[in-house]
């Protein structure tokens, strides 16, 4: 048979179920939803997760669909009379060293940020909560009330009745998707093997989470996503909490940070969960019908033993069975949300469950009005490079992310274990240089020099020093390496920051138009920055835009997001074939030349007018350098005269060796990336993902200057229209060894006001500097505030910046 749908929701677990509760609530008609088994005891880990709720975690994204999800279980009426399916306990986190409660002090602070507390607990406070646990073998921890356990079977049972009862969706079980229909590059029906038959559809998601990779392979959609088998137990009944047994939940779901293990009540059992083994990888291409897999309990010894050891009642105890879940990983621990390459095809898998409510809630509003209403970059499907859908990359990847899921990384780390995979032509030279690397987008890039040494002697009365943690991942060669190229002048490897973007076509100038907020109607050579704004008027990315000849434009962005900003951008452009993108990342080599002397050492390389007159700032041409032919942008984001070089990979180790030969004239340093995000603190220059997203407007980022308001663009009634909310500052600290990373609160008093987005020394200044968004009321120059970070307040005052060349006269000269 034949049946007609608006919306196929492909998997009714609670992810799923949270779609079509919020595509009903919109009043969206006509929504299909189908699985592969029964209804209500999903094949996929609704049925058995444990069920704990974060409403508070080291990440803003999490943190918001954590927090915003309760509000929707707190108001679900009951699936099952009499069968509480929200425990509102609260989330206990365990530490076991003073470092972790660091750690705990730090996600405290980021939820004062958000606008709630979560209080610091001793150990025997810790006890007063958890009467099962010694206090004598942890240090304290950190209670979070907003948490608790979510029921998820429960959970989408509810959410299925509700959206039922409107009329709107039609749910299907015992219906495996066998295929789905594509036409000219579009959605056109899902086929199963149920009642349901073949749908006719306009738009169908993947809710399918470990099934997903195989589904999708079906259309040629990549989803790198890999299943992880995860163990959990049910003690015997623990005699200590015979007084709760007629009661499910009476305890507070609780983390051991430090040891990799969670435990929840069930009654007057425990359940256990535990990372502390080597992680499980399942096959995604010879997966078993249900995600419950059989108990490996000699992967469970090791965590048993250290759950006795911090909770001495369960010795008596002992284990009575237990499971092997699976779950998702994925490349960088993110979901897979958003529209597909295939135009109605969406994805929501790879994320927690207790997070489905807000999962649902976002794609319900991308699918139906274009916005999701929240920043969702990191998770965005089309975010994937080509080799991050590679077997072995995303195996280890997903590897690694199981293994490190309770570690406690600093600011400053990078997390990926893949290294050395990709590299610059001139990679070797790099390393005879000290270079201490980072993967960016998997290429190992520079973030200081251990030859620089010795500039930091030369520097020292200018670089304050860092002890303990705040002293991890940093060296005092990163100031004298900024301080080096303000003064003299450093060549960049900026080749895994930034790349461009071609677009070419009869139609890309007024398609350039639309999209970008800036008017890129520019002669041959010229340069602009601009905005991409959201339908809500939010940043979605800013970018430079250079005029490469009549019909052929290069945007220049970040290399990590390009796929999904190709993706982003295209799709608002005609779908005539007026218009093309291209990739040009890997035909193109970017090398940074910035500082005083930037001028002298391109003017020994090359016989082309590098001039002022000849070369002005944000401009663009083709120069030579030595014997290459290298596409020169005059533009710094250090704020210092110098270009951005493009160079053919073939020809970059020749460049890269030519202005080094003719920048041995002046002892020209490399210089590292971690000297470049000092210069941006300094120069008051954005930076996407902290000053700028798509919740904050220009206004609020402070970059509306970037809208050109005489032309129509993508976004701009939205953006003029919208409230100022929030004021992007400039924080100048009183004390010059206050470190400050992102995420802490700033106070006015007992008040807070706002949250800083990041910070760094501003060595040319002489004060640690940072961003932050506060109340507007509280923005103006002069005020004083307080930001509390690791459980110290830093007095700092709001000023006007930028405070380093505020009229951009080097740059410009």
């Amino acid at each position: 048979m034949t049946t007609d749908a608006n919306i196929v929701v492909i998997g009714a677990g609670i992810i799923g179920s949270s779609v079509a509760y919020h595509l009903a609530d919109m009043g969206v008609e006509g929504v299909v939803v189908v699985d592969k088994g029964d209804l209500d005891h999903n094949d996929g880990s609704t049925s058995h997760a444990p069920g704990g709720l974060r409403t508070l975690t080291p990440s803003r994204f999490f943190t918001t669909l954590g927090s915003e999800s309760r509000k929707v279980y707190d108001k679900l009426p009951l699936a099952i009379e009499g069968q509480e399916q929200f425990f509102r306990t609260g989330f206990v986190q365990i530490a076991n060293t003073e470092e972790r409660l660091g750690s705990h002090r730090r996600l405290r602070e980021m939820g004062l940020s958000h606008g709630f507390d979560s209080p610091m607990l001793t150990p025997d406070e810790v006890a007063e909560k958890l009467p099962l646990v010694d206090p004598s073998q942890i240090a304290g921890g950190i209670f979070h009330p907003l948490s608790g356990i979510v029921k998820t079977s429960l959970i989408a049972t509810s959410m299925r009745q509700v959206s039922e009862a409107t009329g709107r969706t039609t749910w299907y079980g015992d219906s495996e998707v066998t295929d789905i229909e594509v036409e000219d590059g579009r959605i056109v029906a899902v086929v199963t093997d149920g009642e349901a038959g073949r749908i006719t559809c306009n738009q169908a998601i993947f809710c399918t989470n470990i099934w997903a990779p195989l589904l999708a392979e079906k259309t040629g959609v990549s989803m790198p996503l890999f299943p992880g088998e995860h163990q959990y137990i049910f003690t015997n009944p623990v005699a200590a909490l015979d007084d709760r047994k007629h009661t499910e939940v009476t305890m507070p779901v609780v983390t051991f940070d430090d040891i990799q293990i969670y435990f929840r009540q069930h009654h007057d059992h425990i359940g256990i969960g535990s990372y502390a083994h080597e992680a499980r990888l399942v096959d995604p291409k010879n997966l078993p019908k249900s995600a419950m897999l059989p108990f490996t309990p000699e992967d469970f010894t090791d965590g048993w033993e250290l759950m006795q050891r911090h909770m001495p009642p369960l010795r008596d105890a002992g284990i009575r069975d237990g499971f092997n879940g699976m779950f998702s990983f994925t490349v960088d621990d993110h979901p897979i949300m958003g529209e597909s390459n295939i135009k109605g095809l969406w994805s929501a898998v790879g994320a927690w469950l207790s997070f489905a409510s807000e999962v649902g809630a976002v794609m319900a509003r991308w699918m139906t009005t274009g916005d999701p209403g929240m920043d969702v970059a990191v998770a965005d499907i089309n975010r994937f490079h080509p080799h991050q859908s590679n077997r072995e990359f995303l195996s280890r990847q997903s590897k690694y992310f199981y293994e490190i899921g309770f570690e406690d990384l600093h600011p400053s780390a990078v997390a990926s274990s893949v290294r050395g995979l990709r590299h610059a032509p001139y990679h070797h030279r790099l390393e005879a240089l000290g270079a201490e690397l980072v993967p960016f987008a998997s290429q190992e890039t520079p973030l200081y020099y251990a030859s620089n040494e010795p500039l930091v002697a030369k520097h020292r009365e200018s670089i304050p020093d860092r002890v303990g943690y705040d002293a991890t991942g940093w060296t005092p060669i990163m100031g004298a390496e900024h301080l080096e190229m303000r003064e003299n002048v450093g060549m960049v490897d900026w080749s895994a920051a930034i790349g461009p973007i071609e677009v070419r076509g009869p139609g890309a100038l007024e398609h350039l138009q639309y999209l970008c907020t800036a008017d890129i109607d520019l002669p041959i050579g010229g340069v602009a920055y601009s905005l991409v704004l959201a339908p809500s008027g939010g940043i979605t990315r800013d970018v430079t835009v250079t005029r490469i000849d009549e019909d052929i434009w290069w945007i220049l962005t970040g290399i990590a997001n390009m796929p999904a900003e190709i993706a982003a951008f295209s799709a608002l452009a005609p779908d005539d074939g007026s218009v093309t993108y291209r990739d040009c990342a890997e035909e193109h080599v970017a090398i940074g030349l910035w500082g005083p002397n930037a001028r002298a050492v391109l003017e020994a390389t090359s016989t082309s007018d590098v001039s002022n007159d000849g070369f002005p700032w944000y401009t663009a041409k083709t120069i030579d350098v030595g014997m290459a032919k290298v596409k020169a942008v005059r533009i710094s984001y250090v704020g210092e005269l110098g270009w951005e070089l493009y160079v053919p990979p073939s020809f970059a180790l020749h460049v890269w060796d030519t202005l080094w030969e003719a920048g041995r004239a002046f002892d020209m340093p490399a210089v590292g990336v971690s000297a470049v995000m000092s210069g941006r603190i300094e120069k008051g220059y954005r930076l996407f993902g902290s000053d700028m997203s798509s919740k904050f407007t220009p206004a609020e980022s402070g970059v509306a200057w970037a809208m050109d308001k005489t032309k129509d663009f993508f976004g701009k009634e939205a953006a003029l229209a919208a409230p100022v909310n929030h004021k992007l500052v400039t924080l100048q600290f009183e004390n010059p060894t206050s470190v400050i990373y992102g995420h802490e609160p700033v106070f006015i008093g007992d008040e807070v006001v706002g949250r800083v987005t990041g910070g760094e020394y501003g060595y040319n200044v002489g004060a640690f500097l940072a961003h932050a968004f506060v109340d507007p009321k509280h923005g103006e120059p002069g005020t004083a505030v307080v930001v509390q970070a690791s459980g110290i307040q830093h007095a700092a005052s709001i000023v006007k910046g930028p405070l380093f060349d505020p009229t951009s006269a080097r740059i410009k000269g």
